[in-house]
């Protein structure tokens, strides 16, 4: 038999289920969904943000 914990088992198991990158999702499942609109907003806001900003 192995000679490791089997809490050590467990959390392994556990970090396997976690992704470690986001799920990709095409144009059109992000229009489906609203993030399209919402990363126009998004952007819309850090724009006036960024011209505020003096270029160093």
């Amino acid at each position: 038999m192995a000679n490791t914990p089997k809490w050590n088992v467990r959390l392994r198991h556990e970090w396997l289920a976690t992704p470690l990158k986001k799920k990709r999702l095409k144009r059109c499942q992000k229009a489906r969904i609203g993030l399209l609109d919402a990363e126009k907003r998004k952007a819309a806001k850090q724009k006036p943000v960024q011209a505020e900003q003096p270029a160093s």
